[in-house]
């Protein structure tokens, strides 16, 4: 039941993107964004963690671990280092509180959590705020291709990894020849973040197999995990930077 709920929730997310666009809101896209990852880290907790039991309190605090960015943007300016030693610090108490939860399910969760808090930092990020029309029609084109692709079953065929590695690169590449950058740069950051998104993917989807409470993974979930994985590819190769030819 709670995976139709996610599933609504991404659909309304992904829509008002476009509301987004058209009404040209900044703070909107910026919510949005935030809202999908955090619904992705909802989704991948709860592949791991019963709903029923007192684990439902490690979901909640893993999901306010993934929101810690937003807050400390908004109280004051912190690095993305200083999160994840906050993230590591909270991992030997909570393992100490919940003395049963497994070692590998709990590398799992940090593992999750840490990608989402990586993700949500750069949205709220001044890079990510000047260049937000331009990364937003990064993401839109990639979910339309890839929606078009899992319809076929791409993700299940011999090439689904050079696929995946085609379709970020010629995204990247096709988008960003409208805006003024030197083709050099495009085609190193449009590179680097295609080979980086299709390994983190390929690192989210072995997490997902081994979901102790995830029978079989749909659709949505390859989509979702794959533009996950652009967006912090995006942000682990600096490629805003790198199009501006700021090495």
């Amino acid at each position: 039941m709670l995976e139709v709920q996610i599933r609504y929730i991404q659909f309304v997310l992904t829509t008002s993107i476009f509301v987004g666009l058209l009404m040209d809101n900044v703070q909107l896209l910026t919510a949005v964004f935030v809202g999908l990852i955090l619904v992705w880290q909802l989704e991948m907790l709860v592949g791991q963690l019963r709903l029923d039991t007192k684990e439902y309190r490690l979901i909640l605090i893993f999901i306010s671990l993934t929101f810690l960015p937003v807050v400390f943007n908004i109280l004051s300016e912190t690095t993305i280092e200083t999160l994840f030693y906050i993230v590591l610090l909270a991992v030997p108490i909570l393992g100490v509180l919940f003395l049963d939860l497994n070692i590998f399910k709990l590398g799992n969760l940090l593992f999750s959590t840490i990608i989402s808090m990586a993700v949500i930092h750069f949205i709220v990020s001044q890079f990510f705020q000047d260049s937000i029309t331009y990364l937003t029609y990064l993401f839109l084109l990639l979910f339309f291709i890839k929606t078009i692709a899992t319809l076929f079953n791409v993700q299940f065929s011999n090439f689904q990894y050079f696929f995946d590695f085609f379709a970020a690169f010629i995204v990247f590449v096709g988008i960003s020849s409208f805006y003024d950058y030197k083709i050099t740069h495009i085609f190193l950051a449009g590179l680097a973040t295609a080979l980086f998104c299709v390994l983190i993917n390929f690192l989210i989807l072995k997490i997902r197999f081994e979901s102790e409470y995830t029978n079989e993974l749909s659709t949505q979930v390859y989509l979702y995990d794959y533009l996950v994985g652009f967006l912090l590819s995006l942000y682990f190769v600096d490629a805003i930077n790198i199009v501006n030819g700021l090495f």
